[in-house]
């Protein structure tokens, strides 16, 4: 495949580009995106972390485009370290999220304009890791008054999901949700709560033009829910076979994990594995999941 049509390369993070949690670049992945950079193509990480936890990876694949973070909340000038498009949950939607906890097996934190995290109190072992291991800044007592980019809840899987539901049938506007089972460090399922308007694809409309870029113009890789819009926004959507069924139906094409360096081969024209491309199937799918109540 030829990418001459392509000005700007954009990857999801975790479960994409590097295994979930890890910091880890391959060789053959910094080749590679070098190598496309000398080329003229910019690459930049569109992903749900924070900057703290995506600077050394930016820093080591010489990432000088601004970067999306916090599943499209925030983008990021890596070149100034500064903030330059922030979107905050909504008066309305912060406030009812406030008030919406009557027990104490889920633990809540609000993450402020400044990038920490405060919560009441911590219970939950996934509140104990954010809160003493995680490296962000974390504190505990009242919740910010200013205005917060998300609220972030961690507990038992039954309880996350019952939250979720509860948000999705009660909250006016729907906020965008993202449920996470357990990784490495905690058996509890997690779920982030941001506004309406803040996810990748938006983030990635507002961008390209800051850029000179158009979307069709635009590459695009990632492996959860969190990208689907930016995979359908972008010129061309690449999902992992690891991704959910609706990612990969809806993108255009499937290719291996990290574990597998699933992007070095799709970029040096490898279209192998289980890389496949289906425009019939998906725009099919895409049309009865789109009439659907999925």
């Amino acid at each position: 495949m030829q990418f001459d049509n392509y000005r700007l390369i954009i990857s999801d993070l975790d479960g994409t580009l590097v295994a979930y949690g890890s910091d880890r670049v391959s060789p053959n992945v910094k080749t590679t995106i070098h190598r496309l950079q000398e080329q003229g193509i910019l690459f930049t990480i569109a992903t749900g972390r924070s900057w703290k936890q995506t600077r050394s990876i930016a820093r080591e694949l010489g990432v000088t485009v601004p970067v999306i973070l916090q599943a499209g909340a925030i983008v990021f000038d890596p070149q100034t370290e500064r903030v330059i498009r922030q979107i905050y949950l909504r008066h309305g939607i912060d406030e009812q999220l406030r008030e919406i906890l009557d027990g104490d097996d889920i633990d809540q934190f609000c993450l402020d304009e400044g990038g920490a995290y405060y919560a009441g109190n911590v219970n939950t072992q996934g509140g104990k890791w954010l809160h003493e291991r995680s490296g962000e800044p974390c504190f505990l007592g009242a919740a910010p008054t200013r205005p917060v980019v998300k609220h972030f809840f961690t507990g038992p899987e039954q309880s996350i999901k019952r939250l979720a539901m509860q948000i999705h049938q009660t909250i006016k506007p729907k906020p965008n949700m993202i449920l996470w089972p357990p990784d490495q460090e905690t058996y509890d399922w997690s779920l982030e709560i941001f506004d309406p308007a803040a996810s990748k694809g938006q983030a990635l409309q507002w961008l390209a033009p800051q850029l000179a870029i158009r979307l069709k113009q635009i590459l695009a890789f990632g492996d959860g829910f969190n990208d689907l819009d930016m995979l359908q926004h972008a010129g061309l959507g690449v999902a992992m076979e690891g991704a959910p069924d609706l990612v990969r139906i809806k993108s255009d094409f499937v290719i291996p994990g990290p574990e597998k360096e699933g992007i070095v081969r799709f970029l040096n024209g490898e279209i192998a594995g289980s890389s496949y491309r289906k425009p019939l199937f998906k725009r099919f799918m895409g049309a009865f999941f789109s009439n659907s109540k999925f």
